[in-house]
C-alpha cells in the first residue's frame, strides 16, 4: 500500500512535466520521499498514514511540479548564458585572428615580401563576419526566442525539447 501511495503521487507529478525529464524526476521524487518517510518513522516499517502525512509535508503534486519547472527554467537560462559566453569569447579569438591577418598581410605587402593579398582578405573578410554577427546578433536572437516560445505554446509541455 505504501509504495502505491508513493507511485501515484509521483505520478501526478511527473504527468505534468515534460517527457524528457519524466525518468529522473520520477527517480529522484522516489528517493527523496523514501529518505523523508525513512526520517519520519526513524527506520520503522512505515503505513499508509506515516506516507500521507510525508506527502502532505512536501506539498500538493502540483506545488512539486511548479518546483520542476522552475529548475527546468533556470537550468535552461543558465546554459543560454554559459552557450553566450562561449559565443562572446570564440568571436572575439575569431576577430583577433582575423585583425593579425590584415595586418600580417598589409605588413608583407609593404615589406614586398609577397603581393599575395590572400591574408588581407580573408583577414577582413573574417572581421566583417564578426562586426556583422554582433551587430545582427541580437535582433536574430530576439526573433529565435520568439519564434521557439510560439512552437512550445502550440506544442504544450508533453512536446517540450531541449530543456537541459
Amino acid at each position: 500500500m505504501v509504495s502505491r501511495i508513493i507511485n501515484q503521487y509521483v505520478d501526478d507529478v511527473t504527468q505534468q512535466l515534460p517527457i524528457a525529464v519524466r525518468k529522473s524526476v520520477d527517480r529522484e521524487l522516489k528517493d527523496i520521499i523514501y529518505e523523508k518517510l525513512d526520517d519520519y518513522t526513524d527506520g520503522q516499517r512505515a503505513v499508509s498514514r506515516d506516507v500521507r502525512a510525508v506527502l502532505r509535508e512536501m506539498g500538493s503534486p502540483d506545488e512539486i511540479a511548479d518546483i520542476y519547472y522552475a529548475e527546468i527554467d533556470r537550468r535552461r537560462k543558465k546554459k543560454a548564458r554559459e552557450n553566450k559566453q562561449s559565443l562572446e569569447d570564440a568571436s572575439g579569438v575569431v576577430f583577433g585572428v582575423s585583425i593579425m591577418l590584415v595586418i600580417l598581410g598589409l605588413v608583407l605587402l609593404i615589406a614586398g615580401v609577397t603581393s599575395n593579398v590572400f591574408p588581407i582578405l580573408l583577414g577582413a573578410v573574417l572581421s566583417l563576419s564578426v562586426m556583422l554577427s554582433k551587430m545582427f546578433g541580437p535582433t536574430i536572437e530576439k526573433l529565435d526566442t520568439g519564434s521557439r516560445k510560439l512552437r512550445r505554446k502550440k506544442a504544450g509541455p508533453d512536446e517540450e525539447d531541449d530543456l537541459f
